[in-house]
């Protein structure tokens, strides 16, 4: 699909493939069929470059000059809201006082440009400041997933270090509760390694664009961009602390099931003990002799089961002393 963008009487407007012509400010592809490809090429004399060729991760394919255009593939993280967040490549090519993206996925942060465009919030100027206002509403997009993943990792830790019932008992967490908060926290580890790659591709992207005001054709281009790169530095910083959190949660994690698991084994070996001695006694009487004593008393059926229960109680009390139980 296509999507061109211009101006028209100081006006934003948008067309389709019809509208395509060598004055074209913006022309957003998304999902592009070969025909589409060979239209702007045909009409505007840019080569697109093919989703396999997007996909490729080496510095060379990602950033390249061709003739005067600048050609830029970003990895932008997409359906972060969801239970499969990605990264999906996005290539800028701005060329001369045209910008041509082309994309196979639609990430948040177009989505909220292309409403603030249809709703006039946002206004067209040249192809060079389209190009920072999208690196701007990437990155606003990316310290916004990077807020919601910081919350929510706080309220993980609460549910590991801080779980208490209404009467502020410490209540323990179910196996189902752990392992619903190790999925949990390994979503959010795979949200920030996707965040981290967008953050490197704009890294690279700051870096790669001329930082001028007349290469790009905008009225401090530099300014902008050294606060789109310090912005980017910034959030790279908190997605290393974030890492860290997850890492240390998931430790956190595994120690309480270990902990847990090693409780229940505890009780069954102390139960296992606790149960021993009145066995042992047991086993004493139920001996096959006829001259047992306690046979002939009156009381000796009390007998043993009070030599039972302080077989039982004995171990029980020196537990409790050694404070193993």
């Amino acid at each position: 699909m296509i999507t061109v963008h211009g101006v028209v009487d100081g006006s934003p407007v948008s067309g389709g493939v019809e509208s395509v012509t060598a004055q074209s400010l913006w022309i957003d592809l998304l999902r592009p069929s070969p025909d589409e490809v060979a239209t702007v090429a045909a009409v505007t004399g840019i080569h697109v470059p093919t989703h396999e060729k997007m996909q490729e991760i080496q510095a060379s394919s990602r950033l390249s000059r061709r003739g005067d255009a600048l050609v830029v593939t970003v990895p932008v993280l997409t359906g972060s809201g969801g239970f499969e967040p990605r990264n999906s490549p996005v290539t800028f090519i701005l060329a001369g006082r045209r910008l041509v993206t082309v994309r196979y996925d639609t990430p948040h942060a177009f989505t909220t440009y292309l409403d603030a465009l249809a709703s006039g919030e946002q206004g067209l100027g040249s192809a060079g400041e389209i190009l920072l206002d999208l690196m701007e509403a990437v990155v606003d997009r990316i310290a916004d997933v990077l807020e919601g993943l910081g919350g929510g990792l706080d309220a993980m830790s609460h549910r590991v270090f801080h779980q208490h019932t209404q009467d502020n008992k410490r209540r323990r967490a179910t196996s189902r509760e752990l392992e619903a908060l190790l999925r949990a926290i390994g979503r959010n580890g795979d949200l920030s390694s996707k965040a981290r790659e967008t953050l490197l591709g704009l890294k690279r992207m700051v870096a790669f664009l001329p930082h001028g005001d007349e290469p790009l054709g905008v009225t401090g281009a530099a300014r902008r961009l050294e606060t789109i790169g310090h912005d980017v530095q910034s959030l790279a910083e908190y997605v290393d602390f974030l890492g860290n959190k997850i890492n240390f949660l998931l430790d956190a994690t595994l120690g309480v099931i270990n902990i847990q698991q090693n409780q229940i084994i505890k009780l069954f070996t102390i139960m296992s003990v606790l149960f021993l001695p009145p066995t042992l006694v047991a086993s004493w009487y139920g001996m096959n002799f006829k001259n047992i004593p306690e046979l002939q008393w009156d009381y000796g059926y009390a007998y043993a089961v009070a030599l039972a229960i302080f077989a039982a109680l004995l171990p029980y009390w020196l537990f409790k002393r050694k404070g193993w139980m």
